[in-house]
């Protein structure tokens, strides 16, 4: 029994840090949440790896893929952005049919940058580790995956780091995995995460997220004017999904008043505006709501909608 349970214990040793088990994705965000518009620069190489592998742009991709698959965020293409500008710009030449033709203008802006530093990005000899037992010996020599990075969250309108966020890990493989097999193999591909270094990758990145949708602010979705027409019907900016119901009042806001510090300039809150009306839900649609006017006249674009109140 002594025996086995020495084995047992050793098997435990020859385990311990080859692998790391990346916590799940936390639970997407509340429906009446707006996801966070994010954009993702280039990383920074200081790992001292210089194989085959474009690792910075690289790991952006990675990082942007994980992003886009939480379902937290809307993902912002930056790394590509010329391309995507000059698309837009070819299109308006003359040349080209005005059938189809994107609308410019319509970039949409991040409100959080994540800029990432590569620290570590290493695959050594795994120096045998070794149990023995009487007569009994378990060890052997594999290789050991490293996987380091400092993820920054930078706020856009003010320039401000919101967050600094570390993640390692790593993993372990046998001698099948010599660094003369990755030769052949694409960064980012199948074949590439069935390898230490990939998995260590594949998990580093997906605790970076993880700890990203905890830290960056979630901004609860509000129900306001999206257009008022020239006939006087009212267009709100959610339907049926935002459980807007036909024949429910709403008091409307006008734009409130932000209060600053005047030390520092840092945003303390903004004050509510005062009711410039009310109006009433006559037709919801799956995405959009039309309203008619019960009192008031100065309606526009942004403004504010709260539940009527009794006076």
């Amino acid at each position: 029994m002594n025996t086995i349970r020495l084995i047992f214990s050793g098997l435990l040793i020859l385990m311990a840090g080859c692998v790391s088990f990346p916590d799940p994705y936390v639970d997407s965000m509340d429906r009446k949440a707006i996801p966070p518009v994010v954009a993702v620069s280039s990383f920074e190489n200081r790992s001292g790896f210089d194989g085959q592998w474009s690792l910075g742009s690289g790991m952006a991709d990675l990082l942007v893929s994980e992003l886009v698959g939480s379902r937290n965020f809307t993902v912002l293409e930056r790394q590509q952005l010329n391309a995507v500008v000059s698309e837009i710009e070819m299109q308006r030449n003359k040349h080209f049919r005005e059938e189809g033709r994107v609308e410019s203008g319509r970039l949409k802006n991040a409100r959080y940058l994540i800029r990432g530093v590569i620290n570590d990005f290493s695959q050594v000899g795994g120096g045998a580790i070794s149990v023995a037992l009487r007569t009994i010996f378990f060890g052997g020599k594999g290789y050991k995956a490293r996987v380091a990075l400092t993820l920054t969250i930078v706020d856009v309108e003010s320039g401000q780091i919101i967050d600094s966020v570390q993640c390692y890990a790593s993993a372990c493989a046998g001698e099948a995995y010599a660094s003369t097999s990755y030769k052949n193999v694409a960064f980012g591909g199948d074949a590439f995460f069935k390898t230490p270094l990939g998995s260590a990758t594949a998990n580093a990145i997906r605790q970076g997220v993880n700890i990203i949708i905890k830290k960056l602010p979630r901004n609860p979705w509000e129900p306001m004017i999206a257009e008022v027409e020239n006939g006087g019907r009212i267009i709100l900016n959610g339907g049926a999904e935002r459980n807007f119901k036909a024949g429910n009042v709403y008091d409307v806001k006008d734009e409130g008043r932000v209060i600053t510090d005047p030390a520092t300039g840092d945003r303390l809150t903004v004050l509510a505006g005062p009711t410039v009306g009310t109006i009433r839900i006559s037709q919801v649609d799956k995405n959009i709501a039309f309203a008619t006017v019960v009192k008031g006249s100065t309606f526009k674009r942004g403004q504010r909608l709260v539940p009527y109140s009794q006076p």
